[in-house]
């Protein structure tokens, strides 16, 4: 095996093991949807408005 084909089956090996975590990691993700759930109870919670919209779009999912 040539020293080329060596690199490349090690990069192409090495490669496939590592996972691509994208801009967040797992952790940054649950963090991020925690802090959004609890920002959305925040708004629902506080603001009235919010209450009766949301209060109009569910009467018309159940007729």
């Amino acid at each position: 095996m040539s020293k080329a084909e060596h690199i490349a089956a090690s990069t192409a090996r090495t490669s496939r093991s590592r996972r691509k975590s994208g801009f967040l990691g797992a952790r940054g993700r649950i963090a991020l949807l925690g802090l959004t759930t609890i920002l959305m109870l925040f708004v629902y919670l506080t603001q009235p408005q919010v209450r009766t919209a949301v209060a109009s779009w569910t009467s018309l999912l159940t007729g």
